[in-house]
């Protein structure tokens, strides 16, 4: 008998194959991926074929967030529905809420699981399962196969606000391994594990309540497959790097067990194969995982033609005028120079702050803002925000904020605010390195989304001295890289109070802003804040706070096309790499 399981994860909302910021088509797409599916199972009667999603599917892209505008007929369950046999959840499913949650899911008939989370009073206590068995019939006898999912324990912090005594979450592999045992008592003949976790072999990360847990995960007994994400990378693949002596790359195994993470959205299909042996119990003769390249595949024009009406109700939704922008603003050199479409999310949220202020009694202090490049070619060369000269559209207002997150107020002294400051200037490597920055991935490396940039500071960053922290925000060194830091041209002492307009994932994600004092606390996404702001066709001036010592020419990547986008930045293209992406040299 063979066995087939299409997977995919971190869709993030990437239905059709059209770029909806660039305004052209492109070659990926859940649309894609299912014309392969449906394609396969034509050519291939005789196999059984299962699709399942490892989660992060419903946040991210516009199709997401026009369900979230119209949560009474969202587009993207109609998908589930027709793709699905099982879904396992991501830690963005939560962004929007439970209410949310449970309004998509009431119109989703695959089954749901999640085997980590108990839900505490809700409906989504009976729609979304630990486990699931699927029941099929062959030639060679029954057939039963397990799924069990899980997801990073630390969704308690990055959407406290939505679940904090709504749910209770338990470690990732003490939940696996209890429910692949009870599936196990079920008479499941294998189990799939969808892990919505990265593989890694960070100290922090195999720990007990570690982020990224999925090589921690093939030690587990009874788990015949892996489906892995979160991290957006790709899984088996050449450029995948982890330093594991039972990996095998050309299999797609660890410790024996094929396993598969399919980038992100929709970009790839994984694939896990397996050949089984029922004559004489049940043995799982060969397996072996693959990706599958969107980009290589030809779209079925019936599904194209069933949902262009959906694409049409997309792309209205999103053309909606309001305001205008006199320049390009884009994020392309945002890790290393002032960036208008970062400057524009602190600038709003501040103009927020100071709109609100007297109306919720906040203390009579300096508002300071900060933001980060939430698109800064994690996922590619076309990860990028990039919003040409002329009308500013609803559109644009989601390029330069994709997030879900909540708007709040905290207070912080000097103290914290040199910490958080050293914390964003960690992504820096060291004079003597051939990349001014490191790599921009969320694992072992320092994505762009966590270097915030204070725009009402001057600081000086001294990157001839290791950096503080990770990426992850936990403390690696005593060193100090932030040799001096003023507001308004005053030292900032370590006792001195100020205002911080901030959002819930950083609030709760970082570990020295935990327990500062929350001021205010808002449903209002920052997004909202954003389109609020423009609609006022804000003028503000672009501000460079930070100095960087050693002074002198440094080198870093970004996507080749930023090149069309130099215009007084002392930044100059030298030469490409590959991927769409180049080297660039910049005189700090």
């Amino acid at each position: 008998m063979k066995l087939t399981i299409f997977a995919t994860s971190d869709v993030h909302g990437a239905i059709y194959p059209y770029n909806y910021f660039d305004h052209k088509p492109t070659g990926q797409g859940l649309l894609v991926l299912r014309s392969y599916i449906e394609q396969y199972k034509k050519d291939h009667p005789d196999e059984i074929v299962i699709t399942v999603d490892n989660g992060d599917l419903l946040q991210g892209d516009v199709w997401s967030d026009y369900d979230v505008e119209h949560p009474e007929g969202p587009l993207i369950a109609e998908q589930l529905n027709e793709m699905y046999d099982v879904i396992g959840l991501g830690n963005h499913e939560f962004n929007f809420g439970l209410e949310y949650l449970d309004a998509v899911y009431s119109k989703v008939e695959p089954p749901i699981i999640n085997s980590n989370i108990e839900f505490l009073d809700s409906p989504l206590s009976d729609k979304i399962k630990k486990n699931v068995i699927l029941d099929y019939d062959t030639p060679e006898g029954a057939f039963r196969i397990g799924f069990v999912s899980a997801v990073p324990t630390q969704i308690m912090k990055w959407d406290k606000q939505n679940l904090e005594g709504r749910v209770d979450v338990d470690p990732m592999q003490d939940s696996i391994d209890r429910e692949v045992a009870a599936l196990k008592a079920e008479g499941a003949d294998m189990v799939i594990l969808l892990s919505h976790s990265g593989m890694s072999r960070a100290k922090e990360d195999l720990e007990k309540f570690g982020e990224n847990q999925t090589l921690l995960m093939t030690f587990l007994k009874d788990i015949d497959g892996i489906v892995f994400g979160h991290t957006h990378e790709l899984f088996p693949h050449d450029s995948y790097e982890i330093d594991v002596s039972t990996l095998d790359i050309v299999k797609g195994t660890v410790n024996g067990v094929p396993m598969v993470q399919p980038d992100v959205s929709a970009s790839h299909l994984g694939k896990l194969s397996f050949e089984i042996d029922m004559e004489d119990g049940f043995t799982i003769t060969d397996s072996k995982a693959q990706l599958i390249e969107a980009g290589k595949i030809t779209p079925s024009v019936r599904l194209l033609e069933k949902y262009e009406g959906h694409h049409r109700k997309v792309l209205k939704f999103l053309s909606t005028e309001f305001g205008e922008i006199r320049t390009a603003w884009h994020s392309y050199f945002s890790r290393v120079a002032p960036s208008y479409s970062v400057q524009a999310v602190a600038e709003a949220v501040k103009h927020h702050t100071h709109e609100i202020k007297d109306g919720i009694n906040l203390p009579d202090l300096p508002v300071l803002a900060f933001a980060s490049a939430v698109k800064s070619g994690r996922d590619g060369p076309d990860d990028y925000t990039v919003i040409d000269a002329g009308p500013f559209t609803l559109s644009d207002a989601i390029d330069l904020y994709k997030h879900a997150n909540s708007f709040m107020i905290i207070k912080v002294d000097g103290r914290t605010l040199k910490e958080w400051l050293e914390w964003s200037a960690s992504q820096f490597t060291s004079p003597d390195e051939d990349n001014l920055l490191h790599p921009n991935r969320s694992r072992e490396g320092f994505p762009g989304y966590n270097f915030d940039l204070f725009i009402d500071l001057d600081y000086t960053i001294d990157i001839s001295r290791p950096p503080r922290y990770s990426s992850a925000a936990k403390q690696i060194s005593n060193s100090e890289r932030i040799v001096s830091m003023s507001y308004e041209g005053e030292r900032i002492a370590p006792d001195d109070e100020f205002i911080i307009p901030a959002h819930n994932y950083r609030v709760s994600y970082t570990p020295f802003l935990r327990d500062r004092e929350v001021l205010h606390a808002s449903d209002q996404s920052i997004r909202d804040l954003v389109i609020k702001y423009m609609k006022e066709e804000p003028d503000f001036k672009l501000k460079n706070p930070i100095t960087i010592i050693p002074g002198g020419r440094y080198h870093f990547i970004s996507a080749t096309k930023a090149q069309e986008y130099i215009k007084d930045e002392p930044i100059r293209h030298i030469r490409e790499i590959d991927d769409g992406f180049s080297w660039y040299e910049i005189e700090m």
